[in-house]
């Protein structure tokens, strides 16, 4: 048994057939990393091991990792790591320390046949948990707590999803308290909430999970909505937050009290009941996608059949009925294919095409031996998520930047840009067959990556069925029996599925936040929400936003990784006040209007800013307030490091 990089103990069992067999299904270039670091040895780093470099089918997201090595090379490579596996199983080899910083970039150099930056060193070093980031802000809290600064103190976590349980999982293990108030029953947030048919994640899953809990098992590339689900109420148990959890509670004020510098709380309880929390920090892990969005259509409600949003699915019978699809975003593409098998005609109401990406994994179980591997050889999940996050995150960002000298700006970013939008177009001609009169209709008028590229699960085959109509005309009015267009038509329709987003823009809605002076949140934001690094907004002194504005990522990577980026710049703001003995910070508001312009001028130089893209990520005046205009590794240095001179420092009797 052994403790990989600071974390659990492990214990490799079997024989060494049984570790030959799994071999067969693990990535070689990554099997290098593990035994570089077994042995400590960079004979495994020689030339000679050199991988091929990582490369992609034109137009694809999934690249060929493999190392294209001989059989002969990797069978050699196959029985050293037999022996030297074996050796560390059967007690005849210790393990070598995790690799440093220097080591750590040529491994990664080496792996992926480039250069990789530095700066992705750095950051891969905190994801892998080679380096715990953690100890950026624990010695000092530890100190702060058992001075008896923490005693009184008291946080507010707004969700029970993915932001909140993470959020949560810092503060126990600091021995901090706190309140969570979930609105639902259960954990989960968007992954309890959706359940329609193939709902899943569309970032591969070995990614889509906190670093400091990873999971070994997943089942497949891209799970499903109940393995997610299981995950995060695993997270609640794992790390022993339920009990902090007021569940079917919703939060209907927030207002801050400038006599105490603290914040009241108030919610109603299961049985509606209001009540008050006091908290010294409140957190608001709410997400984006969580209040479905109606469509502004004339006779919606006067539709006689079932009818429903696809985050709040029901389990109607489908068979044989007429059914009506409005939307074409993620939902819609991840719910047609089943939904077309069992209906006897399905019709889909387009207003904006998106780009769909081929996914040769999509339905693609994690093999066995993976899985046996990413549970028993040592540091095998670590090399495994760090090359998944070199792999499916910032290789796309050059991608997404305008390039000043293209010629082209009205239909791409650039020359790579142009050439992944013209792979794309190939692959919906392949995916619509015969049906090609679609294409057109199919193809979106702004570059690739001005939405988050959705992952392909059969939708364009889908579109070319005989049973399933794509409809593209405008939408006059819904009645009782179905859908007029604008063109006269009238389209019958026994059940219509609105799969039309969330209130996405609306962020922290329906709560009303109170902050300095009885400002309205809602008021200073309008549809503008803005905040210092995603985080913290001007004269809501000890608010933190999770997944705020201006986090959500479009070009790859999981939002996972975004929300613990904030939690640790969370985390060390927390700490400062305590330390200090401050009963809260303001971020300044010159500071947060100076970020501010920088990330809409950013913005407007990515796809997602650009004039053509008209997308939940923009508000009324066309500026991009929900997305990122970092690279990942960008997002990570600028969230990493908390300078306290950026905001105004609140103590009693004093407002810094």
């Amino acid at each position: 048994m052994y403790m990989a990089a600071g974390e659990r103990l492990m214990n490799i069992p079997g024989n060494d057939s049984d570790l030959r067999e799994a071999l067969l299904d693990v990535n070689t270039p990554t099997l290098l990393l593990v035994l570089a670091s077994l042995t400590g040895d960079d004979k495994w780093l020689a030339p000679r091991f050199a991988p091929a470099p990582i490369e992609a089918p034109e137009g694809s997201l999934f690249p060929d990792d493999t190392g294209r090595y001989s059989d002969e090379l990797t069978k050699e490579i196959h029985e050293a790591a037999v022996t030297i596996i074996g050796e560390v199983r059967d007690g005849q080899q210790m393990i070598s320390a995790p690799p440093r910083l220097e080591r750590f970039h040529r491994m990664l150099n080496f792996s992926t046949a480039e250069t990789v930056d530095a700066g992705q060193v750095a950051m891969l070093m905190e994801e892998t948990r080679f380096v715990d980031r953690d100890e950026q802000w624990r010695v000092d809290l530890m100190a702060a707590t058992n001075a008896g600064k923490a005693q009184d103190f008291h946080a507010v976590i707004i969700g029970a999803g993915m932001s909140g349980l993470g959020i949560a999982a810092k503060l126990k293990s600091a021995g901090l308290r706190f309140t969570i108030l979930e609105k639902n029953s259960q954990v989960g947030g968007t992954w309890y909430e959706n359940r329609y048919p193939d709902c899943g994640v569309d970032t591969p899953n070995h990614f889509y999970s906190y670093s400091f809990h990873r999971n070994p098992g997943w089942s497949g590339y891209f799970s499903k909505r109940d393995e997610l689900f299981a995950y995060f109420d695993d997270c609640a148990d794992a790390f022993d937050v339920r009990e902090q959890i007021l569940f079917e509670c919703e939060v209907e004020q927030a207002t801050f009290d400038e006599a105490s510098n603290s914040w009241q709380v108030s919610y109603r309880d299961t049985r509606g009941a209001r009540c008050n929390l006091a908290a010294n920090v409140v957190i608001s892990a709410v997400g984006q996608l969580n209040r479905p969005a109606l469509p502004d259509i004339q006779g919606l409600e006067t539709f006689s059949g079932p009818m429903w949003h696809s985050a709040r699915w029901q389990d109607d019978s489908l068979e044989g009925k007429k059914v009506g699809v409005i939307g074409t975003g993620c939902s819609s593409v991840q719910l047609l294919p089943k939904t077309a098998e069992q209906a006897q005609h399905s019709y889909v109401f387009q207003r904006t095409p998106h780009w769909v990406a081929p996914a040769r994994d999509y339905y693609r179980p994690v093999e066995q031996g993976l899985l046996w591997a990413l549970e028993h050889i040592p540091y095998y999940a670590e090399f495994h998520r760090a090359r998944m996050i070199l792999i499916f995150g910032d290789r796309s960002w050059p991608v997404v930047v305008g390039d000043p000298e293209w010629p082209d700006k009205a239909l791409s970013m650039n020359e790579a840009n142009h050439g992944m939008r013209e792979a794309l177009i190939g692959f919906i001609k392949e995916g619509l067959g015969d049906k090609n009169q679609y294409l057109e209709d199919c193809t979106p008028a702004f570059p690739v990556w001005g939405k988050r590229l959705i992952v392909d699960n059969g939708w364009y085959e889908t579109l070319a069925r005989e049973d399933v109509s794509l409809v593209t005309e405008t939408i006059e009015c819904i009645t009782p029996e179905g859908i007029k267009l604008i063109d006269g038509r009238h389209i019958d329709l026994d059940v219509l599925i609105l799969a039309t987003g969330f209130q996405s823009n609306r962020l922290l809605t329906p709560m009303e936040v109170l902050g300095v002076e009885g400002r309205r949140l809602a008021d200073v934001w309008g549809d503008s929400a803005n905040a210092y690094k995603g985080t913290s907004v001007p004269g809501f002194p000890n608010l933190f936003c999770l997944y705020g504005p201006n986090t959500n990522i479009v070009h790859g990577g999981s939002i996972i990784y975004q929300i613990e980026c904030q939690i640790h710049y969370t985390m060390q703001c927390i700490t400062q006040m305590l330390d200090q003995s401050l009963q809260a910070i303001d971020v300044r508001a010159e500071i947060n209007t100076a970020y501010n312009k920088r990330v809409q001028s950013l913005s407007r130089n990515l796809a997602w800013g650009h004039a053509n893209v008209t997308s939940w990520y923009k508000n009324s005046a066309g500026e991009v307030v929900n997305n990122s205009p970092f690279s990942l590794q960008e997002f990570w240095a600028t969230t990493h490091d908390v300078d306290l001179n950026d905001y105004r420092l609140l103590r009693q009797g004093s407002n810094g």
